[in-house]
């Protein structure tokens, strides 16, 4: 499930400790041909308010500059898969290499939920999922201002899925920490039938072993876990593929 390996680029997530030191380098394809136009930005700031984070896109050779970084960095380009790099503490110069976009997690117009399975959404349009109606609890979905919340437990298990809906319910990146602690990970593009992106699948395995995802749609909500048993996993990951929209124009 997990195809890039930290240690494929010019970094090493093994190094802790925060950055706040400048950093600069370029972005190619495979074959080191320069791209441009790519939107490269940093860490959430940690001061507020507003909490804000540093973005630029890369130039027509493919050069990028960012002043305070923080430890993570993330790179998006439509038609490229996405890719997030850990800095590390005297890491100042790098070169990324993008691959073209492959294994897109695909958001198909909703149809009957399986059999035993209940339709969690909030409301009748929108981002949907199919949670088992057997073997897991199904907790929260109260309506708060903008946003709803559900939790899903196994039963006998302390993980649980968050599915979160609403326009500013959850970021479309993981927690920094989440990268930072992991042995590995990878991330591809959320699109709809047509090709056209709307969101991040991100996903990895944790140094301590447990797994993580966080599968986020823009201006609709998430579906979330943060350390998960194999087992576990599974059972959320059933659920994050039966990810499906009922289009707000629908009869």
């Amino acid at each position: 499930m997990w195809q890039a390996i930290l240690g494929a680029l010019l970094f090493t997530s093994s190094i802790f400790g925060q950055t706040n030191s400048a950093v600069s380098g370029t972005v190619t394809t495979r074959g080191g041909e320069p791209v441009a136009g790519v939107l490269v930005y940093g860490s959430m700031s940690t001061t507020c308010c507003p909490f804000k984070r540093e973005q630029i896109t890369t130039n027509p050779e493919g050069h990028f500059r960012l002043e305070q970084p923080g430890r993570v960095v993330h790179f998006s380009r439509s038609g490229l898969q996405p890719k997030t790099i850990v800095l590390g503490e005297q890491l100042s110069e790098i070169q990324v290499a993008m691959n073209p976009t492959t294994n897109s997690l695909v958001v198909p117009v909703c149809e009957e939920p399986a059999l035993e399975h209940k339709r969690i959404g909030w409301g009748k349009y929108g981002l949907q999922f199919s949670v088992p109606a057997r073997g897991v609890k199904i907790l929260g979905g109260k309506p708060d201002v903008d946003y709803v919340r559900y939790a899903i437990e196994p039963k006998g298990s302390k993980a649980y899925l968050e599915l979160w809906f609403g326009g500013n319910a959850a970021a479309s990146d993981a927690d920094d920490d989440r990268f930072i602690e992991s042995a590995e990970f990878s991330e591809r593009n959320v699109v709809f039938p047509d090709g056209s992106i709307i969101g991040k699948d991100s996903s990895g395995r944790l140094r301590s072993g447990g797994s993580w995802r966080h599968t986020a749609v823009m201006v609709q909500g998430a579906a979330i876990y943060r350390d998960a048993t194999q087992e576990d996993a599974s059972i959320f990951d059933q659920i994050i593929s039966s990810i499906c929209n009922v289009p707000y124009l629908s009869q």
